[in-house]
């Protein structure tokens, strides 16, 4: 068993509902995303390592968390039209989506639409992104392919875009880079490199040709004729090998180590000595290992086939029960099996209109903002501990001002020894006059004793003011 059979799984849509998760070395499914309908064809991609998301022929983007078989609810993605293809930027923070020929950018951590331009003049059908989400490549059914730059495109601002005039015409800013019109007919495979020197472009067409571009150029570098139409496109990690799927089964393969000497050649059936065959129908997806010993096709057959590059020898099937729509071999997500989700990318539901922002307003996402309560169906769990010691924290702040406040109000409570009058003579002056008659403070305590009145405790039950009264009445008689 080679590395490369325990690091990747293969990620795949055929004509029943919802996408599966193969391990095509021994044929086992490790995980089903459920849905109502068949996905369609290049609608279906990866955000990130966290989400899967996929179009089924309308304007709604259903979204699965990577560990879970149910779609999420709480984020919804609403496009304006039907999706004919989608795709999501390596990093998980774009998503670009075809809706006839036009394409839109959308914006994953704030569901913000940046931008939408066309430049083709029939339907899109593919979408591709370079390896490090610097460019958008479309390709539709009028056969152009057209190159963007995601930052000519994410940047809405039209004061902050420097304008250039060439002959007194003014160049438009969110025009493509590149727009390639060599194929005549509908695209049927785009292919970007990953080379970061020279970045390659591949593409195929219904019109039977492969076309190979430097996209720092623009300029087409090799054109390859076949004697059949190529339905699929895959190349290998250190571009070497062009592996084409066709539509009457066999897979092609062409070896760039030893090019032709001149820019245009022709591949008959009987001078293609390298093929993998063993498909019955048209070959609809490929896609190569990452240590490039491993090839991976999907048919419309109803079967999915790992082949042994080096051999070409089939060496597993398995048989689905609709025709393969989509299938791409990725590293296997690190949480698709946990069972908490714990993303590294914020998502959040598309906005309706195309928001007219500030040329000085930049938005900030931080790390924090993925614990929002529209992401706790993906798996977060609210910490109960905070909470806990927040509610205690209100109770025992309760009980003091309950407690500050019985106190104030026990303090302002009237005391009976200095407010009561009897004859217009307080408490205090009988003292002081008793004190100038003579009597000592000795005479005093023995009053004190023999008096039937008792004294008022500190806590006890509150006197009336008629039995305050008395008791003064029975203290004057004994004065005197």
């Amino acid at each position: 068993m080679t590395s490369s059979e325990t690091l990747e799984v293969a990620f795949v849509s055929d004509g029943t509902s919802g996408a599966t998760v193969w391990d095509t070395t021994n044929g086992t499914m490790l995980k089903t995303y459920r849905h109502t309908a068949s996905i369609g064809q290049n609608c279906m991609s990866l955000l990130g390592n966290d989400y899967l998301i996929a179009a089924d022929k309308g304007p709604l983007i259903q979204t699965w968390p990577i560990n879970s078989q149910e779609r999420t609810h709480q984020v919804r993605m609403l496009c304006g039209g039907k999706i004919n293809s989608l795709a999501a930027s390596p990093d998980g923070l774009y998503i670009a989506v075809a809706i006839s020929e036009k394409l839109q950018v959308w914006m994953a951590c704030s569901g913000r639409l940046l931008t939408t331009v066309s430049r083709h003049f029939q339907p899109i059908t593919i979408i591709r992104w370079s390896s490090d989400g610097s460019y958008v490549v479309t390709g539709g059914e009028d056969g152009l392919v057209c190159v963007w730059s995601l930052a000519k495109l994410v940047n809405t601002s039209k004061s902050a875009m420097p304008q250039t005039f060439i002959s007194g015409d003014q160049i438009d800013q969110s025009a493509p880079n590149y727009i390639f019109s060599d194929h005549s007919v509908r695209i049927t495979g785009v292919y970007i490199g990953n080379c970061t020197r020279c970045i390659r472009i591949f593409t195929t067409s219904v019109d039977k040709t492969c076309k190979i571009y430097d996209l720092s150029t623009g300029i087409m570098l090799l054109s390859i004729a076949f004697d059949i139409i190529p339905s699929s496109l895959t190349v290998d990690s250190i571009e070497t090998a062009v592996y084409i799927g066709t539509t009457a089964g066999p897979i092609r393969s062409f070896d760039l180590t030893s090019p032709p000497r001149t820019r245009e050649c022709y591949v008959s059936d009987k001078e293609s000595g390298i093929k993998f065959v063993g498909h019955a129908k048209a070959v609809t997806a490929l896609s190569v290992s990452l240590f490039g010993d491993m090839l991976v096709s999907g048919s419309t057959d109803c079967t999915i086939r790992t082949w042994h590059v080096a051999s070409r020898q089939c060496l597993r099937t398995i048989q689905l029960k609709e025709p393969v729509i989509n299938m791409f071999l990725t590293l296997i997500p690190r949480q698709l099996t946990a069972n908490e989700l714990e993303p590294s990318i914020i998502l959040k539901s598309f906005k309706k209109t195309e928001e007219l922002e500030n040329d000085h307003f930049v938005e900030v996402y931080s790390y924090n903002d993925l614990f929002e309560e529209e992401n706790d169906t993906f798996g977060h769990k609210e910490d109960t501990n905070i909470r806990e010691e927040l509610e205690k924290t209100k109770t025992i702040n309760a009980r003091i001002y309950e407690f500050a406040i019985n106190s104030i109000l026990k303090e302002s409570e009237p005391n009976p020894k200095e407010d009561i009058d009897i004859s217009s003579f307080s408490f205090v002056d009988l003292e002081f006059n008793g004190e100038k008659n003579g009597f000592d403070n000795d005479d005093d305590k023995n009053i004190d004793e023999n008096s039937t009145t008792p004294r008022k405790k500190k806590r006890g039950r509150k006197r009336s003011k008629k039995n305050v009264n008395d008791s003064n009445i029975s203290n004057i008689y004994t004065y005197s």
